[in-house]
C-alpha cells in the first residue's frame, strides 16, 4: 500500500489565489498520468463556474480546514495498515491519496494507473467539514469498503434495468457502510450523522424502504437517496443508512463475504423481504 499526501503541491493549482486548470492538470501529472482526464471526465455534468470552481476556491479561502484536513490525512494514515487488517487477509495493492479534485467527491475508490485507488478530495472534504480526524477516518474507511468488495465478492453485479442500478448502488454502499463501521469497531457509526440525521432516518425507515423499493419496482431514479448536493425529503444520504440496515439483516443469517457475492435477482428478493419484515431492529 502506498500514502501518496500531496497537500504541498496543491498551491500550484492557484494563481494569485485563482484557480488555473492547466496549472492543475501539470500538479496532477506529477503522481499519476490519467487522474486529470478522469476527473474531468467525472465532472462534465457539473456547471464548473457555478459548482466546481466556489468549492475548489474554499481550500485557500479556508486555510485552517485545508491544513487541518492534511494534518488529519497524515495522522489517519500513519494507523493505516494495522486497522486494514481486520477486513483484509493478505497485503493489497492500494494507494490512497490526497489530492485536489475537481468536486468528484470527498471519497473516491477507483483504479488509478492500474491499480486500485482512494481519492480524497481536500475540496469536497472541506466544503462537508469532514476534515477533522474523525470524520476523516470514517470516510477512508468506507472508501476501503468498497475496495474490499471489489477484491472479495460481486461489486458490480449485472443489471438490466434503472431499477436494477438503484438496488446494485444500495448493496455497494451498504456494504461499504458496515466495512466502515467494522473499521470504527462501532456498529452505530454513520459519519454522515450530523444534525439528528440519524435519528430522522432511523424513524422513518418504514417509509425510507418502502419508497426505494417502488423506485426500484417503477424504474424510478433514487439519485436523491445519495450524495451530499441531492436530498431525500430534506436529508442528503439515506441511501448510505437505507443500505447499511439492509446488509446489517442479511448479517443475522449470511457472512458479510457471502452477502458481498450476491447476484440482483437475490439482492431483490432478499430487499423485498427486508421491505416487508417489521421484526429487524434498526440501528
Amino acid at each position: 500500500m502506498r500514502i501518496i499526501n500531496t497537500f504541498e503541491q496543491i498551491h500550484s493549482c492557484f494563481k494569485n489565489n485563482l484557480f488555473d486548470l492547466d496549472s492543475w492538470r501539470k500538479y496532477t501529472k506529477q503522481f499519476s498520468s490519467e487522474l486529470s482526464e478522469k476527473c474531468e471526465r467525472d465532472a462534465r455534468n457539473y456547471d464548473y463556474c457555478r459548482d466546481i470552481l466556489p468549492v475548489i476556491h474554499n481550500v485557500v479561502s479556508h486555510h485552517e480546514a485545508a491544513q487541518l484536513a492534511n494534518n488529519s490525512f497524515i495522522a489517519v494514515t500513519q494507523q493505516l495498515n494495522r486497522n486494514i487488517k481486520k477486513l483484509f487477509e493478505n497485503d493489497i495493492e492500494l494507494d490512497v491519496i490526497l489530492y485536489l479534485g475537481l468536486c468528484n467527491g470527498a471519497g473516491w475508490a477507483t483504479t488509478l494507473d492500474g491499480r486500485n485507488a482512494i481519492l480524497l478530495g481536500i475540496e469536497k472534504i472541506i466544503e462537508l467539514n469532514w476534515q477533522n480526524e474523525t470524520a476523516l477516518r470514517a470516510l477512508l474507511f468506507h472508501e476501503i469498503g468498497h475496495i474490499w468488495h471489489k477484491t472479495y465478492g460481486n461489486f458490480s453485479p449485472k443489471t438490466q434495468s434503472k431499477g436494477e442500478d438503484s438496488l446494485v448502488q444500495l448493496y455497494q454502499e451498504g456494504i461499504a457502510m458496515v466495512c466502515e463501521q467494522i473499521l470504527c469497531q462501532d456498529n452505530h457509526y454513520y459519519h454522515q450523522n450530523q444534525n439528528d440525521w440519524l435519528t430522522w432516518c432511523t424513524s422513518n425507515i418504514t417509509d425510507i424502504k418502502q419508497e426505494y423499493l417502488q423506485r426500484i419496482d417503477n424504474n424510478i431514479s433514487t439519485q436523491d437517496f445519495f450524495g451530499d448536493w441531492c436530498s431525500y425529503k430534506h436529508h442528503s444520504d439515506v441511501g448510505y443508512y437505507l443500505g447499511c440496515v439492509f446488509i446489517q439483516y442479511l448479517q443475522q443469517q449470511y457472512p458479510l463475504v457471502e452477502i458481498a457475492k450476491l447476484n440482483v435477482r437475490q439482492l431483490y428478493q432478499y430487499f423485498k423481504t427486508f421491505v416487508l419484515s417489521t421484526s429487524f431492529c434498526h440501528k
